[in-house]
């Protein structure tokens, strides 16, 4: 609460000219002191409490309509013109168009996949579109019914971390996992947007719990097996890369964990023939393997076309050789949160702060977690720590890790590791805390000096 107060604080008395409207400082400030007095609160409440689950699912509900209804309210007030959707919304709009275009390809007999291929470049947009088309041809074309859906896997998400993390380590840090991510501030933004990133970030905990079933017991790997390839061909319609780096993330958790179980070895050994023998069967059937191909081979020169494009969108001159260094080794802590309103184009970016604030402070803990699970060789984490890792780093290489949009898909299996950090004590851990506090109190400072001389505003 310091650190917000403080940073706060100083670019309000260094920069008064360029100050957010109050309503949304206040709004984003209060949402941190709900994040630290809830998970204060519940994480005391509910350490012994029956129920767990349905309590959690219940709160993470309610915490995510309410969050939709705060959206709206902003938006409002700011951004009137893009009502019913949120705040400078534009891909909410295209997936609104395109679902229905689904729903009247349904009601009109004709080929989803012909219609939506005049609306989008390429399959890996498909998806969402048909679960919006589908929703608005029962319920009619109504967004608010896609936002409640949104909150409604949201909840089970909750869950789905907090039995990854009962798995992985042990009841206590099961539930502070889940407390984190029903009361995370950037999984609550994402779930007022029109956007698919939620669903995505079902479906890959969904593939985490079912790998980790099929180490921990000996019926039905088979059945999780072929869920999981389920899974990865639904997830091809969302985004390309998911399904391969999945498909590696759950070879090597089966492969590489160790156990007591005599029969387990060869168990995994006929599961990942498996996997692959079924992952290249999915991949045949969808034409998935073209589409890898086209994305490995567009992302040779993706890192230099996204800091040119972004340049061009915000008006940032961006040096490759310079920004390239500090985008790579900052990756897993940024984005950062812009905290100046000095062009109007800010709006959509500085009325989440607080999601970046949070997050910003906690990953010392996320380190913290890493640090123990190579320490002890908890190989029940591989999945999940392989994934959160890997996925940076691919979002680093290919120059968009500075988007919170692209880095939320790694922030429930972050958590993971964010809880356990949590409960570890050892002597210098408050000094070491403060330490990192003062690093990221200056990253923060310098990323909103560079934006603003950037612009020539300094």
């Amino acid at each position: 609460m310091f650190f917000t107060v403080g940073i706060l604080l100083l670019h309000v008395v260094i920069f008064p000219d360029y100050i957010m409207p109050l309503p949304i400082l206040f709004a984003g400030f209060g949402t941190i002191i709900l994040f630290v007095t809830g998970l204060q609160y519940y994480s005391q409440s509910w350490e012994k409490k029956d129920n767990f689950i349905q309590r959690i699912f219940l709160h993470s509900f309610i915490y995510r309509l309410i969050s939709i209804g705060v959206l709206y309210i902003l938006t409002m007030l700011y951004d009137p013109a893009n009502l019913p959707m949120e705040i400078a919304a534009s891909d909410s709009w295209n997936y609104h168009y395109s679902g229905s275009i689904v729903a009247d390809a349904i009601e009109d007999g004709r080929h989803i996949f012909g219609v939506l291929s005049g609306f989008w470049k390429n399959e890996s947009d498909y998806g969402f579109s048909i679960i919006i088309g589908f929703f608005y041809f029962i319920f009619g074309k109504n967004i608010l019914i896609i936002k409640i859906f949104n909150a409604l896997l949201g909840s089970i998400t909750v869950i789905r971390i907090y039995q990854i993390t009962r798995i992985s380590y042990d009841e206590k840090r099961a539930r502070m996992a889940g407390i984190i991510t029903m009361l995370m501030p950037a999984l609550l933004w994402f779930t007022g947007f029109l956007l698919k990133e939620t669903f995505m970030i079902f479906l890959i905990a969904n593939i985490a719990y079912l790998t980790q079933l099929i180490i921990i017991q000996r019926k039905f790997r088979v059945l999780y097996s072929l869920l999981i390839l389920l899974h990865f061909g639904i997830l091809f319609y969302f985004r390309v890369i998911l399904a391969p780096l999945l498909i590696f993330c759950v070879l090597i958790q089966i492969l590489f964990y160790k156990t007591s179980n005599k029969n387990y070895k060869m168990s995994a050994v006929f599961i990942s023939i498996l996997f692959i023998a079924g992952s290249f069967f999915v991949m045949k059937k969808l034409g998935m393997d073209k589409h890898v191909e086209i994305a490995i081979e567009a992302s040779k020169d993706q890192f230099g076309n996204e800091l040119s494009n972004t340049s061009k969108q915000r008006g940032i001159s961006y040096t490759a050789a310079l920004v390239s260094p500090l985008l790579i080794a900052g990756a897993i802590i940024t984005p950062f949160p812009s905290l100046l309103d000095f062009e109007a184009a800010q709006l959509g970016i500085y009325s989440h702060f607080q999601n970046e604030i949070v997050r910003n402070c906690l990953y010392f803990f996320v380190f913290l977690g890493l640090y123990n699970a190579y320490k002890t060789k908890n190989r029940r984490v591989i999945f999940v720590g392989g994934f959160a890792i890997l996925y940076i780093i691919i979002l680093a290489i290919s120059g968009i890790s500075f988007q919170d949009r692209f880095q939320i898909l790694s922030l429930p299996f972050l958590i993971i590791f964010m809880a356990d950090g949590i409960a570890t004590k050892y002597p210098k851990r408050n000094q070491h805390w403060l330490s990192y506090l003062t690093f990221i109190f200056a990253a923060i400072l310098m990323w909103n000096l560079f934006k603003l001389s950037n612009r020539g505003l300094l």
